[in-house]
């Protein structure tokens, strides 16, 4: 079986972020028969300038759309494009736009347990569905230890600086490629794919991908 390594660009607080893993999850078990995939998760920081503590969303909102009082929600179309896809968006639940550079922090951590999926789709659900506060040290902990993760560990490595450097390090190198909107998906570490695509357009990119790898196999 033919193996390719996804790394996936995304932020905690990213609703296409979620929305594309959903329809890449699809095309990964379309093709799960021909394709073994190896999937890591990489940060981006949607808002690096929020404080740790975070920042206040009504504020947020009016300054980034205006009054939007007798408006429709600026969120409506994901909201619905995420009934299609068995993902609850309650935007109205989170009061405060979190910082997430922990979070992604803890994603790295996570990596070293194999947990790295399970915690980025545990932490979109618990800020997108549930309302939670994803910047806040103690939802993270509350996450990390649903999806499997130590408490006690965790609770150590948060209140250290571990993994804080080449948190760091990576969001620099995605900054230094030019990317500027998630997700973004580097397949093999060479192949670029933007936006949350529809399942169909991952089969077709990663099949193509999938026939390159081969050709370069065998000319190689």
């Amino acid at each position: 079986m033919e193996k390719l390594k996804i790394n996936i660009v995304s932020d905690v607080v990213c609703p296409w972020c979620v929305i594309g893993f959903k329809n890449l999850q699809k095309a990964m078990t379309e093709l799960g028969d021909q394709i073994d995939f190896e999937v890591h998760w990489k940060p981006y920081e949607l808002h690096p300038e929020i404080p740790e503590s975070g920042y206040d969303k009504k504020l947020y909102m009016q300054q980034k759309f205006g009054d939007l009082s007798g408006r429709p929600s600026p969120y409506k179309q994901i909201e619905e494009i995420g009934k299609s896809l068995n993902f609850d968006f309650n935007f109205s639940k989170t009061e405060r736009i979190p910082n997430t550079f922990n979070a992604h922090r803890l994603l790295w951590k996570a990596q070293e347990f194999g947990l790295q999926t399970d915690l980025s789709t545990a932490l979109f659900k618990a800020y997108f569905t549930d309302g939670r506060d994803v910047g806040s040290t103690e939802v993270l902990i509350e996450v990390a230890v649903e999806v499997g993760m130590d408490q006690d560990k965790i609770k150590n490595f948060l209140a250290s600086k571990e993994g804080g450097k080449e948190t760091a390090d990576d969001e620099m190198e995605f900054i230094e490629k030019s990317i500027g909107a998630v997700p973004t998906y580097f397949i093999n570490d060479k192949y670029i794919i933007q936006g949350g695509q529809e399942p169909e357009t991952f089969v077709s990119f990663l099949g193509k991908i999938l026939m390159k790898e081969k050709q370069n196999e065998a000319t190689g």
